[in-house]
């Protein structure tokens, strides 16, 4: 997949590895674009889950003048979306962009890969109106040509 992710072991059933990349090229014209995500995975042995996020995708306070349209938008996204859901925080303003793999029966590499591309692609996406509605900026802008690098883990 071409990440460089940072991982650690929170205990014998939980960890976390979190890592910078940009969305995988489109098919359609081979060229993936320069903005760059926090991407974080948690995967829980107690779940059988692997909780995918974009980390701080976008911020929005719940007192903002156009809190309201905002919330609609997202939530009409989420209506629209297969793979991927707008989350949003009111203690911190946080919007993150999310997807849960569950991996009780089997743990499928192809479809894990899948889940990490959408959820990136989504990033970008929807990254320009997300930025527009909310007035904070979403992502890195990053030379295309440069390597993902890794974050730090982060605790959550």
């Amino acid at each position: 997949m071409g990440l460089a992710p940072q991982c650690a072991s929170a205990n014998a059933q939980a960890g976390s590895c979190t890592t910078r990349a940009a969305s995988p090229p489109a098919a359609a014209n081979g060229q993936s674009s320069s903005r760059r995500f926090v991407l974080s995975l948690q995967y829980d042995d107690n779940s059988d889950t692997i909780y995918v996020y974009v980390d701080h995708y976008g911020l929005l306070h719940g007192d903002a003048s156009n809190a309201g349209q905002v919330f609609r938008r997202l939530l009409e996204l989420n209506w629209e979306m297969l793979v991927g859901r707008f989350e949003w925080s009111a203690a911190s303003g946080e919007i993150r962009l999310s997807a849960v793999m569950n991996t009780d029966s089997n743990f499928d590499r192809r479809a894990f890969r899948g889940v990490v591309r959408s959820v990136l692609r989504i990033a970008d996406r929807y990254a320009d109106e997300i930025a527009r509605l909310t007035g904070n900026p979403v992502g890195e802008s990053a030379p295309s040509s440069a390597p993902a690098s890794p974050a730090p883990p982060t605790a959550h």
